[in-house]
């Protein structure tokens, strides 16, 4: 058997928060995991009410399902599905899993054993993972928007003048449709091309993050007849690979969304660094348009917006949107120059 003191280092030396509360809800003892994780010194925890650590907005429901659990206490374990909160002592609020029991000390009626763990973490790497699958379905959706508004339409023009061609006698005039379809399929070998270095940007890796945008910046000229005027920090040597593939990919979908959407024939793009972070803005002077409110569907199909706050996310960094209908719009990216790396756990 265990002497009390052996049961005490056990107690203290549990990875997760526990209490030991009493039938009034009062914290009659802790562990040093607890005062660490609600931000309490130990001795002003025993004492107080343990409704004192849950969100101000629960409390009275909280004391509620205590008194209901006292009613008929039983083991009730982690992982129950349950979303609860905790409060630390600054007030800030964080999610965690409770399991409870029944103490059973002698003479401690109705006191419970509450085992407490923080899962920020947990539902941090939940959130990103979602965040990643939302952005590859964004990726599979912009390919699919490129295949058929670009592709899809030179193949159906080819087969309009490859049936023309068959049904066409005057040998001038075949000569003249020979030279339109050649054209024709030259520009859709050049278009694929473009849609494969979209995907994998190969200017990034050969010569650096400068010289891949100036490669983006020709494109929007190319096939929008769109400018942008570009003042490019060289920082091709100091960022993480998957950051300049992040702000790679987050500058051109914002220059293509204004070269889309803007009613206007140019644009201006800055990057820079700022206080031990990179920064890359992308203004255009056009129409603006009103930002959808959470949860709701963005209109015009400016779907990407969604996809550079997640890309962002992914990476550490954030993406902030500045428009109004007839104000025009500005997109602020700003991420770390290395990747920071998302918890795994509390």
């Amino acid at each position: 058997m265990l002497t009390d003191r052996q049961y005490r280092t056990v107690f203290e030396a549990s990875p997760d928060a526990t209490l030991i509360v009493d039938a009034g809800g009062v914290i009659r003892d802790l562990n040093p995991q607890a005062a660490r994780m609600f931000g309490w010194p130990a001795e002003e925890m025993k004492g107080l009410a343990v409704e004192r650590l849950v969100p101000q907005e629960i409390r009275d429901e909280h004391l509620r399902h205590r008194r209901h659990y006292g009613e008929a206490p039983k083991p009730r374990p982690m992982g129950q599905g349950l979303e609860l909160s905790a409060v630390r002592k600054d007030g800030t609020a964080f999610p965690v899993e409770i399991s409870l029991s029944p103490s059973g000390l002698d003479g401690d009626e109705g006191w419970v054993i509450c085992t407490v763990r923080d899962i920020s973490g947990w539902k941090r790497m939940r959130r990103l993972s979602r965040m990643m699958v939302g952005a590859a379905e964004l990726e599979r959706k912009h390919l699919s928007r490129e295949l058929h508004d670009d592709l899809l339409q030179y193949l159906v023009s080819l087969k309009i003048r490859a049936k023309l061609l068959a049904d066409e006698l005057d040998p001038g005039k075949r000569a003249e449709a020979w030279s339109l379809m050649s054209a024709e399929i030259h520009d859709a070998m050049g278009r694929v091309k473009r849609i494969i270095t979209g995907l994998l940007p190969p200017e990034l890796e050969r010569r650096g993050l400068s010289s891949a945008l100036r490669a983006v910046f020709r494109d929007a000229a190319d096939v929008y007849g769109f400018t942008v005027h570009s003042s490019l920090e060289r920082l091709d040597d100091e960022l993480d690979g998957d950051i300049a593939l992040g702000l790679y990919r987050i500058v051109q979908e914002a220059v293509t969304n204004a070269a889309r959407h803007s009613q206007v024939n140019e644009a201006t793009v800055a990057v820079t660094r700022c206080r031990g972070r990179v920064i890359a803005e992308v203004h255009d002077e056009g129409c603006g348009f009103e930002l959808p409110g959470p949860g709701i569907e963005p209109i015009d199909g400016r779907v990407g917006l969604a996809g550079m706050r997640d890309r962002a996310a992914l990476i550490g960094g954030e993406v902030t949107v500045w428009t109004a209908p007839g104000e025009g719009t500005t997109v602020r990216a700003t991420l770390p120059f290395a990747r920071v790396r998302p918890e795994s756990g509390p």
